[in-house]
This record gives C-alpha cells, structure tokens and sequence, in this order.
C-alpha cells in the first residue's frame, strides 16, 4: 500500500485525504452553500462549531445578501460618491481610496438573526430544542427555498431561523473618518447613509412570518438598494471602516467587492456591501432595513420599536454538546467562543450544575476587542450521570450575558444554551 492510499484509508472522518499542494492533509474548514438557479453561492454557513483559531477562514467566512447578490462590478470600473450634507462632494475610485491612511480591523460579523430559534425555545413555546449546524450538516431545503425566493407562508413557519451566520475576520481598508473628513461634513449632520449596489424587492414573507399573518399590513417599498443611515459617532469611529481586503486578499464578490462598510460591534447587515454612495444628511433615514425589519420590539404592532445596533454578550460552547453524548468519566476540555457589541471579552464563567454554581474559565488573551476569545475549562468528571453544562459571558461595558429580550423578530439573541450532556464510564 503506497502512502497515498494508507492515508486515505484512515477512518478518522477528519481525515478523508484532502490532498494540499499535492499532499495528504487534514480536512479543511468550508461553508455549507445554497447556490441560484446557475449555481452561483448565494447564502452560505460558517461551520462555527470546528474553527479551531480566531480568524475564520475565507473559504468558510457566511455569505448572506438581504436583497439580491448583484453581478459583479470590475474593480477598474468602481467608484464611490460622497455627497450631501457636505462642503466638498467628490467620488473615489478604489486605486484613490487605497491612497488614503488605512487600517485594519479584526471583527466577528455575526448576522442580527444567528441562533434566533433559540428565542422561543428559552421562552418554552417550542418543546424542539434548536442545533448549531456542524461542518457536515446540510443546508436546510427551507433555506434553500426562502433564498431562491419560492416559498409559501406556511413554509415560511417552519422554516429555521438562521444559524451559523456569524465569522470571525481580518479586514483592511480606510476609516469612513478619512472619507468624511475630506468631504466637510457640515455642522447640521445626523446620519451618514451607505448605500450599495445591490438592488431587489425584500421577501415580503420575513415580515408575514414575524407578524404571524398574511393578513397584517406590512411594509411593501418595492425594489430598492440596499441601504443603512449610521448615526454620526459609529459613522466617526476609528474602527469603523471602508474595507477592500479580507483575510489578506483582495474582498471576494460575495464578500462585497470592490468595497464594503466595517461596523464592529454592530450586526452584519449594517456593514453594507457592494459599497457605492456615502451621503450626509441632516436626519436619520428612515432605511427600510432599519425601520421595518432589523428591529427589536415585543410586536409587529409595537409603538416603541427601535433599531437593532449593537449586539449583545454572547458566548457560545463549541465542546462538548448535546449530539457528542454519552461521554466517559475523566478529564474533558469544555471549550468555546465568547464575542460582544460592546467591546472586548473581560471574562467567561461555566456552569456544570445547570447553573446552580459557577466557575471561571480561561479566557484566551487577544488584543482585538472587536474579535471574539476562545475560553476553555478543563472539566474532571468522575460521576457518571447527566449534566447541563452552561457558560456566561462579561464585556468590558460591564455587561453579563444575556443582555437581548425575547423580541419578535427573533434578532440579537445572545442568550445562555445548555449543553445537556451525559457521562458514562
């Protein structure tokens, strides 16, 4: 048996004989993707539960376009207008933007819907206990559906919330500050809206669905850009970026290319993509994305609906879960990821009595406080018996996870899920 074929026979799944650069190696981490009718990715997960480091590679980064992925704009052919509310109006083509001072920020991205399902089942309206999707796990054939925009309501009901959405980046570009700067932003100046150039008719089903019935009169504004109005303090943040590099390499099309926002903190569909106007106004902009959908409210009906900003605290386990049961007795590295929209990470806590006690795990150190920590307890156990393994998360906001309500469109969830686990000898 040559080399080659003693590896591929290794029963190990994690080693299935990927060949890298004509070697046998490891399997890599790729995201599971819906494609279009021509079989172009068009949403895609993060196999969060396998990253082993803080940076999400490129190959498994989510994809997700909220009103239609667009044809791609050459890099040559792209520019950028600033205009609006100030003294100087002028465009950027992306070699000129490329001129201005740069920075580089690592961030999660974390889509304002990841692990909504988890919402109700916490509440107890739900009995079916929701699942972070692994590597392996196929997209759901709802998702699918509801991405290919050819789906009924009562489809629309069962269909999961989104899970996976959220990746952890290296992005490079120039702080929008930078932009604003040069352009003179006059003294009147409430927001700032990005706009892309990405154009489509939102699916009229999210609202149906959140609203609970075809009946209820929603929001209908027809085909429109993608759009956000940043109030001016996150507009003039020194993280807040303009970005044309990921990961080390030029932005991939699904990605946003030429050009995209870079909000850390902030959920992703504030970091607009496909990036092709900066405007300065003198009021919020009443963006369909921030006033009708990416918002928090005990109801459709509810009058004092406010705008999905930051996220939340949120720590997440990646091992041991529901599905790695039984385990045996003996030492167990309970592990995991903790990120908030407040800053950095001062501290994780795990709980193995269902919540009744708590300790303090090791937290990894990082220097980014937009990106999220890896956390680890080495866990003796030596009672066999089941258990509900919980962790906690505390920002440097002096915020104790969780810090989202139940809300009807099921966004920002950061709440604690126990691994329900059961330990035989």
């Amino acid at each position: 048996m040559t080399h080659r074929e003693e590896f591929m026979s290794i029963e190990d799944e994690d080693l299935e004989g990927e060949f890298i650069m004509g070697w046998p190696d490891r399997k890599r981490l790729r995201h599971a993707e819906s494609p279009d009718a021509e079989g172009r990715v068009i949403y895609a997960r993060t196999p969060v539960l396998e990253q082993e480091g803080l940076i999400t590679p490129t190959e498994a980064f989510f994809v997700n376009a909220q009103v239609q992925m667009p044809e791609p704009v050459h890099p040559d052919d792209w520019q950028v207008e600033i205009c609006g509310e100030v003294d100087n109006p002028f465009t950027l083509t992306l070699e000129e933007l490329k001129k201005l001072p740069a920075r580089t920020v690592r961030a999660v991205t974390e889509c304002a819907g990841n692990d909504g399902d988890y919402f109700d089942w916490l509440a107890g309206t739900t009995n079916v206990k929701p699942q972070i999707a692994r590597a392996n796990d196929a997209v759901d054939p709802n998702v699918d559906k509801f991405k290919n925009n050819n789906m009924t309501f009562e489809e629309m009901l069962e269909r999961p919330h989104a899970t996976n959405l959220c990746s952890g980046g290296e992005w490079t570009g120039t702080p929008l500050k930078e932009i604003l700067d040069r352009a003179g932003v006059k003294s009147d100046a409430v927001s700032v809206r990005l706009v892309g150039f990405d154009v489509g008719t939102p699916n009229e089903m999210k609202l149906y669905r959140a609203a609970g019935s075809l009946d209820a009169e929603i929001a209908k504004p027809g085909a429109i850009n993608f759009d956000k109005a940043l109030p001016m303090d996150k507009a003039f943040h020194e993280d807040t970026i303009i970005a044309w590099a990921h990961n080390g390499d030029a932005l991939l099309h699904v990605h946003g290319a030429p050009a995209r926002a870079i909000v850390p903190g902030w959920a992703g569909n504030w970091w607009v993509k496909w990036l092709e106007k900066i405007e300065v106004h003198d009021h919020m902009v009443p963006c369909y994305h921030q006033t009708e959908y990416f918002v928090l409210g005990k109801s459709y009906e509810d009058p004092n609906k406010t705008m999905c900003m930051e996220l939340g605290c949120k720590s997440i386990i990646t091992w041991p879960r529901d599905n790695h049961s039984p385990i045996k007795t003996g030492e167990h590295l309970v592990r995991g990821l903790a990120w908030s929209g407040g800053g950095a990470i001062e501290k994780v806590e795990v709980s193995l009595d269902s919540g009744e006690t708590w300790v303090d795990a090791h937290v990894e150190y990082s220097p980014d406080k937009w990106l999220w920590k890896r956390w680890s307890y080495l866990w003796d156990v030596s009672k066999p018996g089941n258990y509900a393994i919980m962790a906690r998360a505390y920002d440097e906001a002096g915020r104790m996870q969780p810090v989202t309500e139940w809300n009807y469109l099921a966004k920002h969830f950061d709440g604690v899920i126990p691994s329900e686990i059961s330990v035989v000898e």
